[in-house]
């Protein structure tokens, strides 16, 4: 409600005796209009603009991928030369006698192993 002052004008007739002294004494009745403002409360019901708020919730799916780290164990085959001193009996004849010794020889061979390790792998 929105309200405003405005001014009315009000008007009262008042009565008032004037004497006028001549020879001889005349009276008459004056009437005089006297006006004044009077405020008064004018009232009008005015419409204003109202802004309404409304929540809204928004929910959406969303998809996170997890990984995890795991180990596998990976394995190869390797090759490694192996060695070793060996003692073989040498015989020869000399002069018709038989004569013997121990000659020290190496030994080398390819020995095959499987050499194995933990890999990390992603899983997700």
């Amino acid at each position: 409600e929105q309200c405003e002052t405005v001014n009315e004008q009000v008007c009262d007739t008042t009565s008032e005796t004037k004497t006028d002294y001549v020879t001889r004494t005349q009276c008459t009745l004056v009437t005089e209009e006297q006006c004044h403002d009077t405020p008064e409360k004018v009232c009008n019901t005015v419409q204003k603009p109202v802004t309404k708020y409304k929540d809204e919730e928004k929910c959406s799916t969303t998809t996170e991928e997890i990984c995890n780290t795991v180990y596998e164990q990976a394995c190869t085959t390797v090759v490694e030369k192996e060695c070793t001193t060996v003692t073989e009996r040498e015989c020869s004849y000399v002069n018709g006698v038989e004569k013997c010794w121990d000659e020290a020889r190496e030994k080398c061979w390819d020995e095959p192993r499987q050499s194995c390790k933990q890999v990390p792998k992603q899983m997700c």
